[in-house]
């Protein structure tokens, strides 16, 4: 038996609203002149309400052990999520080192290519020629007809430096009128 629907506490409540005088009366009255007094129905109406307030505390209680569940089943989802947010970062750092090293693998085996040092030049003369273009543009009373770029058909360019040493480009143009 809840708390509420106790008599004790419908007793208790039902003195507040009357008197020590009032219930001795009741005593006194028989059974059928008690049910019709007002004493009889206003002690009803309070066990009633006793009654009623006792369904609403079991139904919030109801809902406060739903919502702590609920709260339960969110934190374990907060600690797996968590988990997961773990190993995918840890899978993407892994995955973030292998591609440095392999984008790092690619880069260097391409400048080691033939296709590489052929860009090279290729760049290096269509500048090379730009530059001599606007020197002539810029420098009219200049001849620059004998400035050239010799790549000279070598396997390897001679403008790629492969070494710690330095390459000497020798250029023997002149920038004295003949």
């Amino acid at each position: 038996m809840n708390l509420i629907e106790s008599e004790d506490l419908v007793w208790g409540c039902f003195e507040k609203a009357v008197s020590d005088e009032d219930i001795a009366a009741c005593y006194g009255m028989s059974l059928k002149d008690f049910e019709h007094s007002w004493v009889h129905d206003l002690f009803k109406e309070v066990k009633d309400e006793c009654k009623r307030w006792a369904e609403v505390v079991a139904k919030s209680k109801d809902e406060v052990r739903e919502l702590q569940n609920h709260v339960e089943e969110l934190k374990a989802d907060i600690i797996e999520k968590d988990t997961r947010l773990d190993h995918l970062q840890k899978r993407n750092d892994e995955l973030s080192t292998l591609l440095e090293k392999a984008r790092g693998d690619v880069v260097a085996e391409f400048k080691a290519s033939k296709q590489y040092t052929d860009l090279l030049d290729a760049n290096y003369a269509a500048g090379f020629e730009d530059f001599r273009m606007d020197a002539m543009e810029n420098f009219p009373e200049l001849d620059f007809s004998s400035v050239k770029l010799n790549l000279g058909g070598a396997t390897t360019s001679s403008l790629l430096q492969t070494s710690s040493e330095d390459v000497n480009i020798e250029d023997d143009a002149t920038t004295q009128p003949n």
